[in-house]
C-alpha cells in the first residue's frame, strides 16, 4: 500500500501556540509522525478488490467506493484543505473504515484546530468507537448554542449515558428532540436514559413512538422488549424480541428477566443496568444457544444509538 504522510501535520505539533482542537489531538499523533500513517486505505486505492460479486455497476456501494476514491485522491493532492479531508473521512466512515476515518480527522484537526465541523465529526466518530473521553472534549467544543445541531446535542447525551450519568443525559436528549422532533434515534436514547434511571414505564411510551416511526431500527425494538420485561410483562417482551432476535435468544432473555423479577406484588423493578449487562440488546451481537443462566447469555453491545444517517459527499 502506498505510504502517505503529511509533513505539515507533523510540523504543526511544534509551534508555540496550537488551536484548541489541535492541542487536544496532538498527543494522539506524537508517535505517528515518525512512523507515518497509511491514510489512503486499500478500499480507496484498489477499488476492484472491494466490489462485491452481486454489486451492479451503478449500485450504491460502488457509488460510495467511487466517491471515496475521488475524495481520497483530492485529500492526497491537498492534504491541508478542510473540505477534501472531511469528505474523505465521511466516506471512509460510511464504508466501515472507521479507524482510517479517525486518523484523517486527527490529522485535519491539527491544521484546522478551531473548526466546529471538524470537532463534530471527530467527536461523533470517537463516540461510535467508544473513545468517550475524546468524544466528550470534541463534542463540548462543537456544541454552539447559537447554531445548535441535534446530532451534536444527542451525542453529548450519549457521552453522559455511557458514563452512567443518566440523569445528566436526559436534558441533552430532550434538547435534541426540540431541534429534531420525533427523531427515532434521539427518542430511543431518551427512553433508555429513563429506563436506566429506573423508569421503564416512561421508557416504554417513548420506545413505542420510536418503533412506529419510519426510521426505526431493530435495536429500538429490542430495547422495547427490554423495558417490557423490566415491568414483568414477559410474554409481550418475548413477542416483541422474537421479531428481531433468534427465537432461542429471545426466550433466554425472557427467562433471565424472570430470574431477576420475582412475581410478587411487592417486588421492586430490577435495575435496567443489570439486565442490559447480561442480555442481548443489539442485533449485531452473535446469537448463542439459549440457556437459563445469566452467565451464558450474550453480552450487550449497548442500548444507545450512536450513528446518524446523513448525506454523503459524492464525487464531482
Amino acid at each position: 500500500m502506498t505510504r502517505f504522510e503529511h509533513p505539515l501535520a507533523c510540523a504543526v505539533l511544534r509551534p508555540r501556540r496550537l488551536g484548541t482542537l489541535a492541542a487536544l489531538t496532538a498527543s494522539l499523533l506524537l508517535g505517528a509522525c515518525s512512523a507515518s500513517t497509511d491514510l489512503l486505505p486499500s478500499i480507496a486505492m484498489k477499488p476492484n478488490d472491494t466490489k462485491t460479486a452481486d454489486a451492479g455497476p451503478s449500485s450504491p456501494q460502488n457509488e460510495l467506493q467511487k466517491a471515496t476514491i475521488y475524495w481520497g485522491n483530492e485529500y492526497n493532492k491537498k492534504p491541508t484543505e478542510l473540505r477534501p479531508a472531511l469528505n474523505y473521512a465521511k466516506n471512509l466512515k460510511a464504508l466501515g473504515e472507521k479507524d482510517k476515518a479517525l486518523a484523517v480527522l486527527q490529522q485535519v484537526s491539527l491544521i484546522h484546530g478551531n473548526n466546529p465541523e471538524v470537532a463534530s465529526e471527530y467527536g461523533r466518530l470517537a463516540l461510535e468507537m467508544d473513545q468517550v473521553g475524546v468524544a466528550n472534549q470534541m463534542l463540548t467544543m462543537a456544541d454552539d448554542p447559537t447554531k445548535p445541531d441535534w446530532r451534536i446535542v444527542s451525542a453529548r447525551g450519549t457521552v453522559m449515558a455511557k458514563q452512567g450519568k443518566y440523569t445528566d443525559a436526559i436534558p441533552f436528549y430532550e434538547r435534541a428532540l426540540t431541534l429534531s422532533p420525533n427523531n427515532p434515534t434521539v427518542t430511543n436514547n431518551l427512553a433508555m436514559a429513563y429506563a436506566m434511571n429506573g423508569d421503564p414505564k416512561k421508557a416504554e411510551g417513548l420506545l413505542r413512538q420510536a418503533v412506529s416511526s419510519s426510521g426505526a431500527t431493530p435495536k429500538m425494538r429490542e430495547n422495547l422488549a427490554l423495558v417490557l420485561g423490566l415491568q414483568g410483562r414477559y410474554d409481550e417482551s418475548k413477542a416483541v424480541a422474537s421479531g428481531v432476535l433468534n427465537t432461542d435468544t429471545a426466550s433466554a432473555n425472557a427467562a433471565y428477566l424472570k430470574q431477576m423479577v420475582k412475581i410478587e406484588p411487592t417486588t421492586e423493578m430490577p435495575d435496567a443496568r443489570s439486565f442490559a449487562a447480561n442480555t442481548q440488546v443489539s442485533a449485531a451481537a452473535p446469537v448463542q444457544n439459549a440457556a437459563v443462566t445469566a452467565g451464558s447469555l450474550p453480552v450487550t453491545q449497548g442500548v444507545w444509538q450512536t450513528s446518524t444517517d446523513e448525506a454523503l459527499p459524492i464525487a464531482h
